[in-house]
């Protein structure tokens, strides 16, 4: 049933696919989709945005499970699991109006990146701040994402740019996002408990920090 409404939307959509003549790619278009994986500022971005990924889908996968661990009961658990997916919408409404202020964005990209390490460590140290820390993690890391898609556009010098950075940054964020909740799913069940996960996160944020300061200097990748 899941099914049916996928289907008519595809058998809807192949006849306007079919009239479509095909895009061809020109030569300076070829010439960014190349370039852009040698340009150490593309891997800065790419690596702030994926790095959050691989983050955010550790924490809300795994939440409730580390909050019972903890001793939290499962309606608790379910609860502080919504208050993140809350949590995270808010910068939305605050990021863009900074970010329109800035020409750098490197104190606000280490800022909102140290959160999240901060936060992911709480839930280990202090469990009994959970509340803080999914309040603290889903700003952070929902600022993250605001900013990482917002240094394609302001790193790019040209559309041609900002489509190769967004498919390289895109595909390998939601790449490392795949990998993430199974692999330290893996390690907890091998460690017996979210110590190791939790701290590897926070050791990833402080990295996604690093990343964001360099990502957010007010320069635009050279074409080559």
């Amino acid at each position: 049933m899941l099914m049916f409404f996928p289907l008519v939307a595809l058998l809807l959509w192949l006849p306007q696919w079919r009239q479509k003549p095909a895009a061809t790619l020109t030569g300076a278009g070829a010439l960014h989709n190349r370039a852009i994986w040698r340009s150490a500022l593309a891997w800065q971005v790419t690596l702030f945005l994926g790095i959050n990924s691989l983050i955010y889908y550790v924490i809300i996968g795994w939440l409730p499970a580390i909050l019972l661990s903890h001793g939290y009961s499962e309606t608790q658990a379910g609860s502080m699991h919504g208050l993140l997916q809350l949590a995270t919408a808010v910068p939305g409404l605050a990021i863009p109006l900074i970010l329109h202020r800035l020409n750098d964005q490197r104190g606000i990209a280490g800022l909102v990146a140290l959160m999240c390490a901060v936060s992911a460590a709480g839930f280990w140290f202090a469990p009994g701040l959970a509340v803080v820390w999914t309040l603290v993690f889903g700003f952070g890391s929902g600022a993250t994402m605001i900013l990482g898609l917002t240094f394609i556009g302001l790193r790019a010098s040209s559309a041609h740019q900002a489509a190769a950075l967004s498919g390289m940054a895109q595909s390998i964020g939601y790449l490392l996002a795949a990998c993430g909740p199974p692999l330290m799913g893996k390690i907890h069940d091998t460690a017996g408990d979210w110590r190791i996960p939790l701290l590897a996160c926070a050791l990833a944020a402080v990295v996604m920090a690093l990343c964001g300061m360099l990502a957010g200097r007010d320069r635009e990748i050279t074409p080559r």
